[in-house]
This record gives structure tokens, C-alpha cells and sequence, in this order.
């Protein structure tokens, strides 16, 4: 695996899967009783008009993108965590234990995850 199919993987796996999950729950709360503020959301939501709705989902996807574009700056070194750590690395690992780097040294990934 190398960055570009990482990125890939973690915009459908990760990226789309948890925005469609918030849209989803945002909708339609799970289970029997659902938290009242899911609740209130809903029916918040359910009385947008479907310009607003779609802002919504918008506001809702950019957050996402915003939280990986975030984490990924910590792995990258952008973001400053810990003082001691200059950067993350990401890595494969095969059944042997061989683990392979993903992220080099001149990867940018939390750029990938800019807000549009």
C-alpha cells in the first residue's frame, strides 16, 4: 500500500462512511430511546427546507474533513502534540511482521483533507 491508496481508502472508509453515518443519525435517531438531542435534531432537521438541508450536510461534511485534516496534521508534524515527537509514521505490517512506512518524510497528508 502506499499514500495514495491510503487516502483512498480512508475517504471511502472513513471520510464518506462518517458522513453518511452523522447525516443518518441526524435523521433519523437509532434505537428506542434515543438521546433527546438526537431526537431534537431530527426534528430540527425534518423542518428544513431542502436548501437548508443540503447547507446541513454540508456543514456536516466539512466538519469531518476538518477532524481527519486535523489528525493527520499531528501525524504529518503540522500539529504539535507531544514536544518530544517530531512526527507519526503510519505503516503496513505483513503476517511476517515486515512493516513498510506509508507516510515518507515528504508526505503531506493532512493536506489531502483541506477544507474545500
Amino acid at each position: 500500500m502506499n499514500t495514495a491508496e491510503l487516502l483512498s481508502l480512508i475517504d471511502e472508509h472513513v471520510r464518506d462512511a462518517t458522513i453518511n453515518d452523522l447525516i443518518a443519525l441526524f435523521t433519523s435517531p437509532p434505537g428506542r430511546k434515543p438521546e433527546k438531542f438526537l431526537v431534537d435534531v431530527a426534528a430540527w432537521r425534518s423542518n428544513l427546507n431542502d436548501h437548508d438541508r443540503e447547507l446541513l450536510d454540508r456543514v456536516i461534511a466539512e466538519s469531518v474533513k476538518g477532524a481527519l485534516f486535523g489528525l493527520f496534521a499531528v501525524v504529518d508534524g503540522a500539529r504539535v502534540v507531544d514536544q518530544t515527537v517530531e512526527r507519526f509514521v503510519i505503516c503496513t505490517e505483513d503476517h511476517d511482521g515486515n512493516r513498510v512506512p506509508i507516510n515518507d518524510m515528504g508526505s503531506d497528508l493532512h493536506s489531502h483533507f483541506a477544507p474545500d
